[in-house]
């Protein structure tokens, strides 16, 4: 689903929000890789995620991925990663573009037929594999993260076991996305101190008993709309996994990832660089100590460090300067303004702005006929049924 806010309620994503979406994180500097976010409705399911792919491919010159869960899609989406990567082989064996292929386990300790049918595929290619159970504590399993965290790692290494028989050599990592049952509403929920727990414990096993990379997922959360309840439980979660794990910086994401929106997107991306400068910590060097400066500037009689060259070489690397949050002073004698909507409001501006600055990249002509007939090999074959 998009969450549309301007009409305030959830959609089915169209081919234009699948684009605009591409466009914005082509738009940002900070964003490294560009995924597909939406299930498009306009495409056939059978095709959904080839023709998602060739819109990213066509969209930005930074391309992340699109997921599959179907063994039939692999090989074309295999075509387009090496379309993608020029034919980098070590890119396409450890960080494809274009195909994921997350293998999610079923707690307690199952592997379902369509992920492995998925894996048998991409096993061909040379693909990384990436083996991610959801754990739920209270449901499918204990209700400790401890006990969670026990059978989270047996389906990781067991999964990893069975495939590393087949295939020695192959790229492994896992990734894990706990959470808790909630006894009132039997609402699933992530951003909770026992399933943040049980994610960085994994983390931590994986890394300091077995070295292998254990990722987490931070984008999940139970906040439904862009908001106060959204904002805080992805402060939360990310704080939380940045001082265990790592810092993820997700955006965007909403309903237990369910639901995707660009305004919160914008919000997220504003509390993202205020969570960056905190985790990068500060710099200790005779340029940021200053005390040649401080001992000229003594008690600021003649002049204050507003003035000076040195706070204007640092103050925008150093300081952090939102554009969606009201910073301005206040008149405590007029009426109080509630500015949440108003926020939300300057957010749904904000990105919309971004997608209409933002020019086409240049296709070569040779690449994109390429392009264009894979995809039509996939329809051929997929929609044949």
């Amino acid at each position: 689903w998009i969450f549309d806010w301007p009409q305030r309620r959830y959609r089915p994503p169209t081919v234009q929000d699948q684009i605009d979406a591409i466009q914005l994180g082509n738009a940002l500097d900070c964003v490294a890789a560009v995924n597909a976010p939406f299930i498009c409705s306009e495409f056939d399911p059978r095709t959904e995620n080839i023709e998602s792919a060739r819109l990213l491919l066509l969209h930005t010159r930074k391309p992340g991925w699109v997921g599959t869960s179907s063994g039939a899609q692999v090989k074309y989406l295999a075509e387009l990663a090496e379309l993608a990567a020029g034919g980098d082989r070590e890119r396409l064996r450890t960080q494809p573009p274009i195909i994921v292929t997350a293998y999610c386990t079923t707690s307690p300790l199952k592997l379902d037929t369509r992920s492995c049918e998925v894996l048998e595929q991409a096993l061909k290619y040379g693909f990384p594999v990436n083996f991610a159970p959801m754990p739920i504590l209270g449901a499918t399993s204990p209700v400790t993260p401890a006990g969670s965290a026990i059978v989270a790692a047996a389906e990781i290494l067991g999964c990893l076991t069975a495939t590393t028989l087949i295939q020695p050599d192959r790229f492994y990592f896992s990734t894990s996305i706990a959470a808790e049952m909630d006894m009132r509403t039997t609402q699933v929920c992530f951003a909770t101190p026992a399933a943040i727990l049980t994610d960085a414990a994994l983390h931590q096993l994986f890394r300091s008993k077995y070295g292998l990379v254990h990722n987490v997922e931070p984008a999940y959360v139970e906040a439904k709309v862009p908001g106060i309840q959204a904002a805080m439980m992805k402060v939360y979660r990310q704080m939380a996994l940045g001082s265990t794990v790592s810092l993820p910086l997700a955006i965007g994401a909403l309903d237990s990832a369910a639901v995707f929106s660009p305004t919160q997107a914008m919000i997220d991306l504003e509390m993202n660089e205020a969570l960056y400068k905190f985790y990068a910590g500060m710099e200790v060097s005779e340029e940021t100590m200053c005390l040649d400066l401080i001992s000229e500037m003594e008690f600021c009689s003649q002049r204050t460090y507003l003035e000076t060259e040195h706070t204007a070489r640092h103050f925008r690397q150093v300081g952090w300067l939102p554009k969606l949050m009201d910073r301005t002073y206040c008149d405590h004698e007029s009426p109080a303004v509630v500015s949440d909507e108003t926020l939300l409001e300057r957010a749904d501006q904000a990105w919309r702005q971004l997608v209409a600055q933002q020019e086409p990249p240049d296709v070569d002509p040779h690449w994109a006929r390429e392009l264009d007939r894979i995809t039509a090999a996939a329809r051929e074959e997929l929609l044949a049924e």
